[in-house]
């Protein structure tokens, strides 16, 4: 754990804002065991024990943007990444560390980021921060004990920022519109296309409109 990172990245390896004493960033190496491990049900359930351990110091109402960025008031506020662990001698994967970074005073960002990111608060409001860290890490691993059942996926659903939204999202080296139906049980979004319904497991989401926009209509 640390309050402050001089090299924070995220997906696609952009910088992740990571001022002094500002905010929390915080990793987590879990070994994985046997094949049925999946990382996209890992970083929803992230997200919610985030979202839970958030909102019971802070008096915010998160939303999650699919698949693993923390929103509140339509900014991003945090985000997770989870990236594998191989063994060397094997090429197998053993580990997973999954990452999360919460903006949790910042009072200001770089320009190219000032629209788009925000903290949860702009003075400090917690006056010992043990409570709320220790809050943090027995939400995630509670979920994390149960995590392969999806148990939390109905959680998700009700947090999603997306859900029922038209959205461009990159995958596959494409980009493709649609309405985002669900999320399913295994943390994929169920995107309906004016041609056909994608079950995606990894993407980005990169603009969100009105339902009232889809299809032209």
């Amino acid at each position: 754990m640390a309050n402050h990172q001089t090299a924070g990245y995220g997906r696609l390896n952009r910088d992740f804002y990571s001022p002094e004493d500002s905010g929390l960033y915080i990793s987590f190496l879990i070994p994985v065991v046997g094949e049925t491990f999946n990382p996209g049900l890992l970083t929803t359930m992230t997200a919610v024990a985030s979202v839970e351990a958030i909102q019971k110091h802070f008096p915010v109402k998160l939303q999650i943007k699919w698949v693993n960025d923390l929103i509140w008031n339509n900014r991003k506020v945090g985000g997770i990444l989870a990236e594998a662990i191989t063994d060397p001698m094997t090429n197998q994967l053993s580990g997973v560390v999954i990452g999360i970074g919460v903006n949790l005073y910042t009072k200001s960002f770089p320009d190219a980021i000032q629209q788009i990111a925000t903290s949860l608060s702009k003075e400090p409001i917690i006056p010992d921060q043990t409570d709320f860290v220790a809050d943090f890490v027995t939400s995630f691993f509670e979920y994390l004990k149960t995590y392969q059942s999806a148990d939390f996926m109905d959680q998700y659903r009700q947090l999603s920022s997306v859900i029922g939204k038209q959205v461009q999202v990159q995958f596959q080296n494409r980009t493709v519109s649609g309405v985002v139906n669900t999320i399913d049980e295994q943390g994929r979004l169920i995107l309906q296309t004016d041609q056909e319904q994608l079950k995606i497991s990894s993407g980005e989401i990169v603009h969100v409109r009105p339902i009232k926009k889809a299809f032209g209509n």
